[in-house]
């Protein structure tokens, strides 16, 4: 149960449309019940320009990383500024924290709650993306409360949901592993091919190395997003996991890509760069 909510250090704009020079990252907290959680700090990044459509993206951090760590980590401030974003990130420690309905779920809702009313956002959808325990936050999150989230993305992710038990349509979700974080690969791509299996919309791909946290990953996370934030729902290209190719949507080679393999893109960004770093 959330106890109360305490701001830490916030910089108010005033407007209707509000602006700074530059954006500010600050910090508040959260109390909760959780042993090693009773006061939860969460990083916010505030964009240059917001207005009460801006949406908020929830960025979760590796093994209880700092907020902020994750916040300047994964690098996403041109798409929070370009799209009015508000980035938010907890300082998560322990007490199974990837299990949403146990504690932390409650208190990333009384996060979003208080930056809505404090900024004067409107209630929209939310975005996910998180790096290994993080990434376990993100789709364990999604499949708490499908139904409020917008997309979500994930890189180096070993625990899942079953694709079967969410209720509702699917929302697009993007899906990343190194080669050699076997195990974590191994998971992936069974979770890939089964939500696939269900009528998921995934975009999966894979890269050298291992469990780092991977640039090129990042850079198609912030392509993928950028695509939902715009609005882009038309498929204009569609991948095939087995040869590393894209073709035009329509074509005939586009139908015969099995379901199974099948990787659908709203923009020619998101497709080249999904192909063009291609190690395969």
């Amino acid at each position: 149960m959330i106890k109360k909510i305490v701001i830490l250090a916030i910089f108010l704009l005033p407007a209707a449309i509000f602006s700074a020079d530059v954006a500010k990252l600050s910090a508040f907290t959260v109390n909760t019940v959780a042993p090693a959680n009773r006061t939860l700090e969460w990083a916010l990044r505030v964009p240059v320009k917001y207005s009460p459509d801006s949406p908020i993206m929830v960025l979760f951090g590796g093994r209880n990383w700092d907020g902020k760590k994750a916040i300047n980590g994964y690098h996403f401030d041109r798409l929070a500024n370009q799209y009015g974003l508000f980035l938010i990130s907890p300082s998560f420690k322990n007490d199974n924290y990837w299990e949403p309905e146990k504690w932390s779920g409650q208190a990333m809702l009384d996060a979003v709650k208080f930056v809505r009313k404090k900024f004067g956002l409107k209630e929209s959808k939310l975005f996910y993306y998180g790096y290994s325990a993080g990434a376990q936050c993100a789709n364990l999150f999604y499949n708490w409360k499908p139904e409020i989230v917008a997309a979500w993305g994930v890189h180096a992710c070993g625990v899942w949901f079953k694709p079967e038990a969410v209720p509702v349509a699917s929302c697009p979700a993007l899906i990343t592993c190194g080669e050699n974080d076997e195990a974590r690969w191994q998971l992936s791509a069974g979770f890939v091919r089964a939500a696939r299996e269900k009528g998921f919309q995934l975009i999966w791909r894979d890269y050298s190395g291992g469990h780092e946290l991977n640039k090129e990953a990042l850079k198609l996370a912030e392509a993928f997003f950028e695509d939902v934030l715009s609005g882009r729902v038309t498929p204009v290209y569609i991948g095939d996991d087995q040869t590393m190719r894209r073709y035009a949507a329509g074509s005939g080679k586009a139908a015969g890509i099995d379901h199974e393999f099948r990787n659908v893109f709203c923009s020619d960004k998101v497709a080249a760069i999904w192909q063009n770093n291609s190690n395969h």
